[in-house]
């Protein structure tokens, strides 16, 4: 019995032995198999992101771009890129669902010749959803093709929006300083010179670097500081205009100043009057302003506005001076207010935005003289700058301009005066930026004229 269950136990182990080992061989040729898998998955996925990032390229040198790329040789295998640009417009173009495996479907425009192409592999014609259409987007498709496998990467672009700044300023020939508190994202394409404490609580850019004065030269950056960022006051108002539900201007052909009253009041209306080369007003009148202005534009040719009350909605105002002297100004003839603060009530959707082509002025009258003044709105200054009048920066009160929005202009302006670095009379700048405008803005706010990446989906 001893020799056979010698033999036994042998034949047993060779037995085992060779399970395990015809186990390990599969598993290294597994194991081969799945890097060789892995290998053209990650070379198809970089030449993916490769188009992706040569077509997003394009788009910023050159905002109307949209070539795109057919059957590129790269690294070994194939880039194919589809670039829908709706900024230049939709003529020739069919809009469909282009529905890629990993998301719900992006709506593009693309040229009548490629439809047949994306409707046989599962698009459809139509925007996504039935949705409506977004005329200021750029999206890239880049398909990257290696030995027969394709990853498809989709890469959505817009023009930043000016309202997601708190503070953004081409020049400063006024100062940050003592008593002054900003908050928000804070840009000075420049160098930003500060006088005194004055507080920044969201993170400050600069072209040009820091320059501290006044005692104690102690600014306070609670949220960083950073320099060498060069954002210039690139604008494109492309839409103003054409999208204003109601515009004002002089009809008679003879180009005269055409000045506004926009007076917002708690139960969603405006009233309204105009005066037309400094004459008359005329009689004010009283409408609901869905109806006056359902677009969200109102827009004053030649002219400027003078506003102030409390506003029950999403509106965006605009004063131009197209060469006519003493317009394309706004002013606050006393508090512009939200009917639903946002800071307090979340849901609000009451929105403002301010454009001038000139200055933005608190007036000085017996309403703002004396009082701290209350300002609920993104304003932009194209070739100005946004502040008090001289005699409420001279006035025997020290008060607050108290903001809530944003301030964007061509330069900062002097809002108190001071004696050394403390304010004594005027209005000291006190700051609070509306979160909401990193998401949403005042319907048809300027923009700048290239893109930026806001989504990138694999």
């Amino acid at each position: 019995m001893g020799g056979k269950a010698s033999i036994l136990l042998v034949l047993g182990f060779s037995l085992i032995f060779l399970v395990v080992g015809q186990n390990f061989s599969g598993l290294s040729t597994r194991a081969v198999d799945n890097e060789v898998k892995y290998y053209v998955d990650a070379v198809a996925h970089s030449i993916a992101i490769s188009g992706a990032n040569m077509a997003a390229n394009q788009i910023f040198i050159d905002k109307y771009w949209e070539a795109g790329y057919s059957n590129l040789s790269f690294a070994g295998g194939v880039i194919n890129v589809i670039v829908s640009n709706n900024i230049i417009g939709l003529t020739g173009k069919v809009t469909l669902c282009h529905k890629p495996s990993f998301d719900g479907g992006h709506t593009i425009t693309i040229a009548s010749s490629a439809v047949d192409a994306h409707l046989a592999h599962g698009d459809y014609l139509g925007p996504c959803g039935g949705g409506g259409f977004d005329d200021q987007i750029a999206t890239i498709i880049s398909e990257g093709t290696y030995q027969g496998l394709t990853k498809t990467i989709v890469v959505q672009l817009r023009p930043s929006n000016f309202a997601k700044f708190g503070n953004f300023y081409s020049s400063m020939n006024a100062y940050p300083a003592t008593g002054d508190t900003f908050n928000g994202p804070f840009h000075v394409n420049a160098k930003l010179t500060t006088y005194g404490t004055p507080v920044f609580w969201g993170k400050v850019t600069t072209k040009n670097g820091l320059k501290k004065q006044g005692t104690p030269a102690d600014p306070k950056f609670y949220s960083g500081f950073e320099t060498g960022v060069d954002l210039p006051l690139q604008y494109d108002t492309t839409g103003l205009r054409s999208h204003a539900s109601k515009i004002f201007r002089d009809t008679t052909g003879n180009n005269y100043k055409t000045d506004v009253r926009l007076y917002f009041n708690s139960d969603a209306s405006v009233t309204y009057s105009q005066s037309i080369n400094g004459g008359v007003w005329s009689s004010p009148k009283t409408v609901a302003i869905t109806t006056f202005a359902p677009s969200g534009v109102i827009y004053v040719e030649r002219g400027n506005i003078y506003t102030k009350g409390t506003l029950d909605g999403k509106l965006t105002i605009v004063a131009t001076k197209m060469n006519t002297s003493g317009a394309g100004q706004v002013f606050f003839e006393d508090n512009i207010v939200y009917k639903d603060d946002p800071r307090t009530i979340p849901a609000s959707n009451d929105m403002l935005g301010i454009i001038a082509e000139s200055n933005i002025r608190i007036k000085d009258n017996a309403t703002t003289r004396g009082k701290d003044i209350n300002t609920h709105a993104s304003m932009f200054s194209l070739t100005g700058n946004i502040g008090p009048e001289d005699g409420l920066i001279d006035q025997a009160y020290l008060g607050r301009w108290n903001i809530l929005g944003g301030l964007i202009a061509k330069d900062m302006r002097q809002t108190a005066t001071y004696s050394g670095s403390t304010p004594i009379k005027g209005l000291k700048f006190v700051h609070t930026y509306d979160t909401r405008f990193l998401l949403t803005v005042p319907p048809y706010f300027p923009h700048t004229q290239n893109f930026e990446v806001v989504s990138w989906f694999e």
